[in-house]
């Protein structure tokens, strides 16, 4: 399915990147802040049509779920949800290579990220809701699907918002639930960095924080230049140790530095 796609518009968009005022016009009562790195991202792809349909059909995006405001109408918007989630999934495929893989043997998530999240997630769907980043459903014979809310689209950086995909698509391969009562006082807390996942038909290993953790160390450590600066760097380190401080019953006891290596605590 194509979504709709006047030409010339990533043109448009491209060109009006950076003319944006610090606050535009977004949906869900918000408006879009100017230092969340998406004119950054935005001119790294430029709205391609081709991208766009690879999105689409890779996370099975609905239009019943994007329109109305949040997007369809207007794709190249980087005010608007949609455009924002673009942003960050085209961080996903190309932040690490230019031949994203789904070959998951490299201890590097960022280079098969994109895919692997795109194979797991059922559906991605968006919602004005400030209940949290998102939410997966994720079990046999119910509906599948993976929604954002507004928090995902207007309290989060782009690179968060990749990690924040990665986390739920965590939560949707592995049945991976948390558990409650964070340090950080959110519902969702790992026992352990290495040890996540808990409940009924839940997997193992790893949980969706641990993945969280890795993806912002990756990011750190071996993003391509072009895809990365000093500031959005320092963005994804203290998500990543925000996350070790807050998000695990057992305190990891280790933190990344500024360049991703990690450092003891404990």
């Amino acid at each position: 399915m194509k979504l709709k796609h006047v030409a010339g518009l990533a043109l448009v968009s491209a060109l009006s990147l950076f003319t944006l005022p610090s606050h535009a016009a977004g949906a869900c009562g918000r408006t879009a802040s100017s230092t969340q790195f998406d004119a950054f991202y935005a001119s790294l792809w430029g709205c391609q049509q081709s991208r766009i349909d690879d999105m689409w059909n890779r996370f099975s995006f609905d239009q019943d779920d994007w329109d109305g405001g949040m997007g369809w109408e207007d794709p190249c918007n980087d005010a608007l949800p949609l455009k924002r989630t673009f942003n960050a999934l085209q961080l996903m495929a190309y932040g690490f290579t230019t031949s994203p893989t789904c070959s998951t043997s490299s201890s590097n998530v960022g280079l098969w990220g994109y895919c692997w999240a795109g194979n797991s997630i059922d559906e991605l769907d968006a919602v004005c809701s400030n209940d949290s980043r998102a939410y997966t459903v994720a079990a046999p014979i119910v509906d599948n699907y993976t929604e954002l809310y507004t928090q995902f689209f207007y309290d989060e950086t782009v690179i968060q918002r990749a990690g924040t995909i990665f986390h739920e698509a965590r939560h949707a391969d592995g049945l991976c639930q948390p558990t409650g009562g964070s340090p950080d006082g959110g519902d969702s807390c790992d026992p352990s960095y290495k040890d996540g996942c808990v409940g009924i038909g839940s997997g193992s290993g790893r949980g969706a924080n641990g993945y969280t953790v890795a993806y912002m160390m990756w990011f750190a450590n071996a993003a391509r230049s072009t895809w990365t600066n000093t500031s959005i760097r320092a963005n994804a380190v203290a998500e990543g140790n925000r996350y070790l401080a807050r998000r695990f019953e057992t305190d990891p006891c280790f933190r990344l530095h500024s360049n991703g290596t990690t450092f003891r605590t404990c």
